[in-house]
């Protein structure tokens, strides 16, 4: 129909016909074929053709209530018909709940009414509520989040929760935080338990969930937990998570209680992007081309020094293990060489849909690197390696993808 665009269209849904979104990609490929077909043919006319308005339908029924609906009903109901039809039935509602100078509330409370109310407030986020209630749990949308708590195996045990669905969060000598958790497409749940290891209970215990970017990412608990956690016994507390769009931060969990004295926990919860992924079958064929196609723009590259086993060999176990447990689909025989991983996803998100993402990780047995520490015994650790490459149709998502796999891969010299 527009012969001066046809080619830029053409190149376009050329484009798309080879992507990992297959609802993308079906558009299209049927695009494609439409945006083909001769100029003067009278079919593709006849499909662009532009739609006629229809004329508004108002419904029999819809009309036949709003005429016998009086203003003796109940004042909260909403009359079909817009906002004018509402008008003197609004002006009424706010009469009966004017309350006077004194104080005095002139509305009339009726059997149920404190019911309706409670019904009305189940679905609000009652989280700026100026004075909430010790044992509910809130979701803290401030901008300025809590100071996370430092150990010596805080930050062990949250990397390996990267890329694992269970283990321990966090431990002293009260407390014990553990974590399971479970993700299909943009949802998950998250299962914390919390665990009392002294001879006394924990009282006044409540736990909140900060989230830096609660327009990309929805943590919600599904229930109240108990504000005592009784001597050497555990409860149990269930999140609810959505995945909008692409975030960058975890959420964090404070937790708090009296144990003698007041104690505050700030730790971070293994809920990240890549936990919203699934996996893709790709065959060689279809991995370069879709690599390619996705070209260097959109692309995340490191490269970084990676531990070897006691033997002085490459870790391929926990190479696997890493990149298999950030939800992405190791392809097997796509690269020649064994030592290098090969995978593809597609990260789900409830307002930005789907989003592809391919990763190559090449350990280099030829480039190794040294550290030698002074003030020692001169000590000699040699490091081999490793080139990280991540493809994505965001550039967004490639680069946090890049440092999510990488951060429990790079060996450190400490």
């Amino acid at each position: 129909m527009f012969p001066e665009i046809k080619p830029q269209l053409l190149n376009i849904f050329e484009r798309y016909r080879h992507v990992l979104d297959a609802e993308l990609q079906q558009r299209a490929c049927e695009f494609f074929a439409l945006a083909s077909r001769p100029d003067d043919d009278e079919f593709l006319a006849n499909i662009c053709e532009e739609m006629p308005p229809f004329p508004p339908r108002v419904s029999a029924l819809i009309g036949s209530l709003n005429r016998k609906h009086g203003d003796t009903g109940d004042k909260r109901t909403w009359i079909h018909g817009g906002k004018e039809a509402n008008l003197d039935r609004e002006i009424t509602k706010r009469k009966t709940l004017m309350v006077d100078v004194s104080g005095n509330d002139n509305s009339v409370s009726s059997p149920g009414t404190g019911q309706d109310i409670m019904d009305s407030l189940a679905g609000l986020n009652l989280s700026s509520s100026p004075n909430p209630p010790s044992s509910l749990p809130l979701l803290d949308t401030a901008d300025k989040a809590p100071r996370l708590t430092i150990g010596p195996n805080v930050e062990r045990w949250f990397e390996k929760l990267t890329y694992s669905n269970e283990g321990v969060l966090y431990e002293d000598v009260q407390i014990q935080v553990g974590i399971k958790s479970r993700y299909q497409s943009h949802i998950g749940q998250l299962a914390i338990y919390f665990g009392n290891k002294v001879d006394a209970p924990l009282t006044s215990f409540t736990a909140t969930v900060h989230v830096s970017d609660p327009d990309a990412l929805s943590v919600s608990f599904a229930k109240i937990p108990p504000s005592t956690i009784a001597q050497r016994s555990q409860t149990q507390q269930l999140l609810h998570v959505e995945c909008k769009k692409t975030f960058t931060s975890p959420p964090i969990l404070t937790i708090s209680f009296l144990a003698g004295s007041h104690q505050t926990i700030a730790i971070r919860l293994p809920i990240l992007l890549t936990k919203f992924f699934e996996h893709v079958k790709l065959g060689q064929a279809d991995f370069f081309e879709r690599w390619k196609l996705i070209g260097g723009e959109r692309e995340a590259q490191s490269i970084f020094p990676i531990s070897l086993t006691p033997a002085d060999q490459l870790d391929i176990t926990k190479n696997r293990q890493v990149v298999s447990g950030q939800r992405l689909n190791i392809l097997e025989e796509i690269d020649p060489n064994p030592n290098n991983l090969v995978a593809a996803g597609v990260l789900h998100t409830s307002v930005e849909g789907k989003v592809g993402c391919l990763l190559r990780l090449e350990p280099n047995r030829e480039a190794k690197v040294s550290f030698t520490f002074p003030f020692t015994l001169r000590i000699l650790i040699i490091l081999q390696l490793c080139r990280l490459t991540v493809r994505s149709t965001s550039g967004e998502v490639a680069t946090e993808v890049q440092k999510l796999v990488q951060k429990p891969l790079q060996a450190t010299n400490s």
